[in-house]
């Protein structure tokens, strides 16, 4: 495959996870905020995230955050779909910030499947397969590929 349709495919992947990202986030964003119960402890949403709405009696923080964070790299990744090689350096650590995101998740949520097995089918692929598929279209820089 050529290097321009590598940067044309990365451009549209990198695009499609920018907006995955807004569509997964922001509604459990503004859930988390509002304390909405569905996403609480025993309610149907629950295994949408990692903390409950409520931890030991006061909202959490920690989840807010994390979607927060996620939603600024969806800003990003749309930033770098218009010149990934301007971004090659939020590239490769989006690589390995997600590989090694992926694989602490895995490893904690084998701790209890009860409670987390739904990772496997939700957070953990959606960050691994971010991780692979910008390793794989990555554009080369100087002729060279980009190191990892």
């Amino acid at each position: 495959m050529d290097e321009q349709t590598k940067i044309a495919i990365l451009r549209v992947f990198l695009r499609t996870y920018g907006v995955l990202s807004f569509v997964i986030f922001v509604p459990l964003c503004l859930g988390i905020i509002f304390q909405i119960p569905q996403l609480g402890e025993g309610g149907p949403m629950n295994w949408a995230i990692w903390n409950g709405v409520i931890c030991g009696g006061q909202p959490c923080y920690v989840p807010p955050m994390l979607f927060v964070i996620y939603l600024t790299w969806a800003v990003f990744l749309f930033r770098a779909a218009e010149d990934p090689r301007a971004y090659a350096s939020f590239l490769d650590f989006t690589i390995w910030a997600n590989l090694a995101h992926g694989l602490l998740m895995a490893a904690q949520s084998l701790t209890d499947l009860s409670l987390y097995w739904s990772k496997w089918l939700t957070d953990i692929p959606f960050i691994t397969i971010l991780a692979v598929g910008i390793f794989m279209l990555r554009p080369a820089r100087n002729g060279s590929s980009i190191p990892p």
